[in-house]
């Protein structure tokens, strides 16, 4: 077997859980990547100025960018093109242009591949991945981080593979599986530490936040966080910081210090209010109305939820639409409308098992169990506390995965309304068929009558 084959097999080894001693090891013996194009100077020389600007003013990135493709269609220079592609991509992005930016990707993914520039495949697919993640896309999403990290691999850029993996972590973690996720973010620290890589530090430690979070470890939580939130600072890094903020607010939510929640949620809006980060600015409203909705101010935080809830559509999020339609839904049962809670988690579930978001779906079942419980409603409360215990462990996944394949090969009322109109086109359009033919025989047979008439009498003549 090839050397580097070799080597690709340890790293994936490795990603499956393992090997990273021998991994950082044996990087240095990966030969040469394919191929990386070389940009335009005055090309990559506006991209670098709109990068430095990305997280600070998207706005006057998108001119130096919007500048650098008019440089590179004028020299028609393909590689300059699809670089500013991918560029424009991740910055309509984080404005919340999901459509844009996913034909951005896809059109720096077909140049690339048309000049053989591995290098820039594999960063716009991890970006496209990103996308579809974003879209509750999860298989589609975790294809495109697959194949990323694999074309890094055989790079030998081991720091650009860590990126996949993170965003394969974090899908791992919306849908409850903390500890793969956990596993996944420990390996990536370790190669982002070696390689001294601050951003993806900065990047992972605050996904690593988030899991801590959700295992009901507050002070891990905001250990970690805090180390994320000044390594932010010291880079000028205010789109992290503001997910810093945003997170650090969760814990001290968690915790009950309402005042120190709603402090760094405000923090944490002002930044990407500043930035135009439309999906982080829907996450902190939605933690804003749980706020106020606790103490109690539910005018206040129904006009917060109402925000994030419009943000989240407009951006397709299915996964936070989810989680706005359950805020919504626990204001109202503060406002004893049970009824209407009710309506509002049942929007929220449909949601979250086409998703399978296993953790989401816990808390709107509870909820919706409780709604009946308060409508005395106690059957329907029973039906909810039994879908409840059904979701305690990960065998819930392959129950509705069951579930799905089962619906899925039964024939839906739409397939037997189209096969019945089938039937019924095919069935008029024989009998239009065969009135056609009988119309034209007898017209035949008259023609035919009208000849042999017209013969005998001319024989009948004298």
């Amino acid at each position: 077997m090839p050397m580097k084959q070799r080597v690709v097999n340890i790293f994936l080894k490795f990603y499956c859980g393992s090997l990273l001693p021998v991994l950082l090891t044996l990087l240095p013996v990966l030969i040469p990547f394919r191929g990386v194009s070389q940009v335009l100077p005055r090309v990559e020389h506006l991209i670098n100025r709109a990068n430095e600007l990305r997280n600070s003013n998207p706005d006057q990135a998108m001119q130096l960018a919007t500048m650098a493709m008019d440089e590179a269609r004028k020299g028609k220079h393909v590689p300059s093109i699809a670089r500013v592609y991918r560029f424009t991509g991740v910055l309509n992005f984080m404005t919340g242009d999901l459509e844009t930016a996913a034909r951005q990707f896809d059109s720096a993914i077909i140049l690339y591949e048309r000049i053989k520039d591995d290098k820039g495949i594999a960063a716009s697919l991890n970006n496209l991945g990103v996308i579809y993640q974003e879209r509750g896309d999860y298989p589609r999403a975790i294809d495109c981080f697959d194949k990323s990290v694999r074309i890094k691999l055989n790079m030998g850029d081991t720091a650009g593979a860590s990126s996949g993996m993170i965003n394969t972590g974090t899908i791992y973690s919306y849908m409850g599986n903390n500890g793969r996720a956990l596993q996944i973010f420990d390996d990536v620290l370790r190669i982002a530490s070696a390689n001294r890589d601050t951003a993806r530090i900065i990047d992972v430690k605050i996904n690593m936040g988030t899991v801590f979070i959700n295992d009901k470890m507050p002070d891990k939580a905001l250990e970690i966080l805090l180390e994320a939130a000044s390594l932010s600072k010291i880079t000028m890094d205010d789109y992290s910081l503001a997910y810093c903020y945003n997170n650090i607010g969760g814990v001290y939510q968690n915790t009950r210090q309402d005042t120190k929640a709603i402090n760094y949620f405000s923090q944490a809006l002002a930044l990407r209010d500043d930035l135009g980060d439309v999906a982080g600015m829907a996450t902190t409203l939605d933690n804003l109305g749980k706020m106020y909705t606790r103490l109690g101010e539910y005018d206040k935080a129904l006009g917060y939820f109402f925000q994030a809830l419009k943000n989240n559509q407009q951006l397709e999020d299915k996964r936070s639409t989810a989680i706005g339609l359950n805020s919504i839904g626990e204001l109202l049962m503060k406002k004893h409308d049970f009824n209407g809670a009710i309506g509002y988690f049942s929007k929220a579930t449909s949601i979250a098992r086409d998703l399978a978001l296993r953790q989401e779906i816990r808390v709107m079942y509870a909820n919706t169990m409780l709604s009946y419980a308060a409508l005395q409603q106690f059957d329907s409360a029973q039906a909810y506390l039994t879908r409840y215990n059904a979701t305690a462990d990960s065998s819930w996944y392959a129950a509705l995965s069951a579930e799905k394949a089962m619906v899925s090969q039964q024939p839906s009322g739409q397939n037997q309304l189209f096969s019945g109109k089938a039937g019924f086109y095919l069935l008029a359009g024989l009998l239009t068929f065969f009135a056609m033919l009988s119309i034209l025989l007898f017209v035949r047979l008259r023609v035919f009558q009208k000849r042999a008439m017209e013969l005998i009498n001319r024989q009948s003549r004298p």
